[in-house]
């Protein structure tokens, strides 16, 4: 009889075992998702961990992240879209609407050469970095819902997923927005300065959220496996990873950055600057790169009309490629905003270009834009098929 349960038992641990690393439970399997999906979060606390130690390595983590990683990303945008005859010629109105975020920072510029009461410039560039925040957030809750569709868990278990997500993720960059990034841009004064119950809001609030989001994940979890099975962990455990990263982050390594806080420019913390996208940009390329596989590489696709969208994207070293190409444009331009010292930690050559700006800030806002338009499960049939949905998530 023992012998029989230890079998019994074995049988089902293998079973949910088998569940669990089944490849249709996934973005594209469990290596590539735990490496490239999930991973980014730990390469990018790896990187933070190095700075610390090696402090004067951080302009060069800096550079190599602007080229290689944050130019490049924006590059992935356009890869799948502009430069794809089909996508452009069905989306035609959407993509040539969204170039008007390139006019908001000139009109930032213009504002200030009129004025200096104001730095409309500043403004700008603290919308754009709030708008970061929410991009990422929305990101992963894109990611969510694909583990959410593929394990086929229903709405009102989705929803509570959603809450802990946007509990885990947002509480703690609503801390650091309100205790660091809004003091370091407009030179305000700490909230514990100004009143124990505005510190009790904004330094104190955030924490017990993320707390209560974290023994909330616990409970959920338990929940989702009694109705959905152990397929509900990789969703789940895709949420504990944003918690333990943006928690990380924004609690612990914030509070640390003070290496380059008394430089002048608008943005001083750089290990910050890079973690915030980091994560966000491995993922981001995963997702395009899977996409484009997917897409340029189907069934005869040569009597498709993708233009040189294509060859652009059909092959691993072709989309790589292009990425650090256009990646080390982006480099050139953000180079010219002014606001960072060189590999070197150097600010001997620094300086402030209008244009630079304009074109800085109006590729981070047109993406955002763009980004939330062509990324669109739900309701998008063929984005569907690539990412191998068969429902709405």
């Amino acid at each position: 009889m023992s012998a029989t349960n230890n079998t019994a038992n074995y049988s089902e641990l293998t079973n949910e075992a088998s569940e669990i690393l089944n490849p249709k439970f996934w973005v594209k399997s469990p290596g590539f998702d735990l490496s490239l999906v999930t991973g980014g979060a730990f390469f990018t606390l790896g990187v933070a961990a190095i700075a610390f130690q090696v402090p004067q390595y951080l302009p060069i983590f800096f550079w190599i992240w602007v080229v290689a990683f944050e130019g490049s990303h924006f590059w992935a945008t356009f890869s799948r879209t502009y430069i794809d005859s089909e996508y452009r010629k069905t989306n035609a109105k959407v993509l040539y609407a969204s170039l008007v975020f390139f006019l908001f920072p000139f009109l930032a510029v213009l504002a200030d050469a009129s004025q200096s009461s104001i730095s409309y410039m500043s403004l700008y560039g603290f919308f754009i970095f709030v708008w970061s925040l929410y991009h990422n957030a929305r990101q992963h809750y894109g990611f969510m819902s694909i583990y959410t569709g593929k394990a086929k868990i229903h709405s009102e278990l989705k929803s509570k997923m959603t809450k802990t997500l946007y509990f885990s993720v947002c509480s703690a960059q609503a801390y650091f927005l309100l205790n660091f990034k809004i003091q370091g841009a407009f030179g305000l004064a700490t909230a514990a300065s100004v009143s124990p119950n505005l510190d009790f809001l904004v330094a104190k609030l955030p924490i017990i959220f993320s707390i209560g989001s974290i023994a909330y994940f616990f409970y959920l979890t338990k929940e989702l496996i009694e109705k959905v099975g152990k397929k509900a962990l990789i969703g789940m455990y895709y949420i504990g990873v944003c918690w333990l990263f943006y928690s990380t982050m924004f609690y612990v390594v914030a509070p640390m950055d003070t290496l380059f806080q008394s430089m002048s420019g608008a943005e001083t913390l750089m290990l910050i600057a890079i973690m915030n996208s980091l994560f966000h940009n491995i993922q981001y390329h995963a997702i395009v790169w899977y996409y484009g596989n997917k897409r340029y590489n189907e069934e005869k696709v040569e009597q498709k009309s993708y233009g040189i969208a294509r060859f652009v994207n059909y092959k691993t070293a072709n989309y790589l490629g292009f990425a650090l190409l256009m990646g080390a444009v982006f480099g050139f331009i953000t180079w010219n905003v002014g606001d960072w010292p060189a590999p070197n930690g150097s600010w001997a050559m620094t300086q402030a270009s209008h244009w630079a700006y304009v074109l800085f800030f109006g590729i981070i806002g047109h993406h955002f834009y763009l980004d939330q338009k062509i990324w669109r499960p739900s309701t998008q049939k063929e984005l569907r098929s690539y990412l191998d949905l068969k429902q709405e998530s």
